[in-house]
């Protein structure tokens, strides 16, 4: 089942397009999945050191 999602603007210094675009590239990615993915691994590793679940 295909979730909606929302979009989104978002800025970002060329370095971190650059290496968000490279992971995105070396795993056969969409550049969006990537980004995505590695927002939700920094969002939980936050919650976890705070004590937080989402």
């Amino acid at each position: 089942m295909v979730t909606k999602k929302n979009q989104v603007t978002l800025y970002l210094s060329d370095e971190v397009r650059d290496r968000i675009k490279a992971i995105a590239e070396q795993d056969r990615r969409s550049f969006s999945f990537t980004a995505e993915e590695l927002l939700i691994e920094a969002l939980e590793a936050r919650e976890k050191a705070s004590g937080k679940t989402g």
